[in-house]
């Protein structure tokens, strides 16, 4: 019995003096293993909903919105009439579209008589070739003229209601059905704009912000936006995210994006596009402009989230793995970070320069001179 007690009581002796070899004892300190550990962290922003994708209707000519029978934010089909605008400049462009069609028409049907005249002259060694290659050009150049007039008028004519004259059968002998066609009646005279694609009809917005809606009686000129066509089968957001941040986000990056106005709702989407060109507004950090998106929404993500909803993104970020110790850890030295290293073999600490890096609440990564299972001495 007394065997067995002795042997006992040497292995714990034992077990007591590794432990204690193995972590030693320091006064007012205490040993830290230094490991390697990939950390992430989450961005959040504020955006607005937007359409995933958005065709322009701009305006045709300068006029006068006449009549609009939709409502923004409804949904219209391709080829819906949207807005008739009343125009006098284009209604004389369409005259003068007219009459040089017609012209060119008539020189283009002048052109080719001749130009069958000159084969057979030709063929028959009647005229020269220099005077062949003459006749030659100048059909052809009759002929781009009419093609050229003939475009010219089709880019104005299909914006008009016109079913009492066909203008391409007209000749410049059809003096009659030219008058006519050149004072329209008063349910052709105004231009129809239709709607390009099916979609959500948007107001024009200005950087996201001012919106612009029209009202029948409003004065456009050329060029102007009247409407966008948005496609709302998915979303897309866009958000702001300052230079310190902007490098860790990359497209195809995975967020989630939710609202107060769909709060059952946690949308998947991607990043789509990160500018690679800052703004500075109000004397603050460079912020730059990054877009995500979530490409497709459910029947009843359509009916619920509409454009304008605020929505907040949450953004994902893995970083690499890093050798985080706690800022306890390190002391400055005339301007160098130090570490107190435990040296094993020798059974003492002793001073280390290292290279700090990213800095966090309570702990700072070790770039370089420790590396992962070293033990540093940390003050209690």
């Amino acid at each position: 019995m007394k065997y067995y007690f002795a042997i006992s009581v040497t292995i714990i002796f034992a077990y007591c003096l590794h432990a204690c070899k193995s972590e030693p004892s320091i006064p007012n300190a205490h040993l830290h293993t230094v490991e390697a550990h990939a950390t992430g962290s989450s961005l959040y922003y504020s955006g607005i909903i937007q359409p995933l994708k958005s065709v322009v209707i701009p305006s045709p000519a300068d006029g006068v919105i006449v009549d609009m029978p939709f409502q923004y934010g409804e949904a219209v089909k391709g080829g819906q009439q949207l807005f008739i605008l009343s125009s006098t400049k284009f209604l004389s462009d369409y005259k003068a579209a007219l009459l040089q069609y017609i012209k060119a028409k008539s020189e283009f049907n002048n052109s080719e008589s001749l130009m069958r005249e000159s084969d057979f002259l030709h063929k028959n060694q009647l005229i020269s070739d220099d005077d062949y290659k003459m006749k030659q050009t100048n059909f052809y150049a009759s002929q781009l003229a009419f093609v050229q007039a003939k475009d010219s008028l089709e880019s104005l004519i299909h914006q008009l209601d016109m079913k009492e004259v066909n203008l391409y059968k007209l000749t410049i002998a059809d003096i009659d059905k030219i008058t006519k066609a050149m004072h329209l009646q008063m349910n052709s005279e105004n231009l129809r704009v239709q709607a390009p694609t099916p979609g959500i009809i948007l107001s024009a917005t200005k950087n996201d912000e001012e919106t612009k809606k029209l009202a029948k009686g409003d004065q456009i000129k050329q060029g102007d936006v009247l409407a966008v066509i948005g496609d709302m089968s998915g979303i897309s957001v866009r958000i702001k995210v300052n230079e310190l941040t902007v490098n860790q986000l990359k497209v195809g990056q995975k967020v989630q994006i939710t609202g107060i106005a769909f709060p059952d709702e946690i949308l998947q989407g991607q990043i789509k596009r990160v500018d690679r060109q800052g703004e500075i507004a109000n004397g603050g950090l460079p912020m730059f402009l990054v877009e995500v998106m979530v490409p497709k929404l459910s029947e009843k993500q359509q009916r619920d989230i509409h454009v304008g909803m605020s929505a907040k993104v949450e953004i994902n970020v893995d970083e690499e793995a890093h050798m985080m110790v706690p800022i306890a850890a390190i002391k400055e030295i005339n301007g160098a970070s130090y570490a107190v290293l435990f040296d094993e073999s020798k059974n003492k600490p002793h001073d280390v320069l290292v290279k700090t890096g990213k800095t966090t609440m309570d702990s700072v990564a070790i770039l370089s001179g420790l590396k992962p299972g070293d033990k540093i001495v940390i003050p209690n």
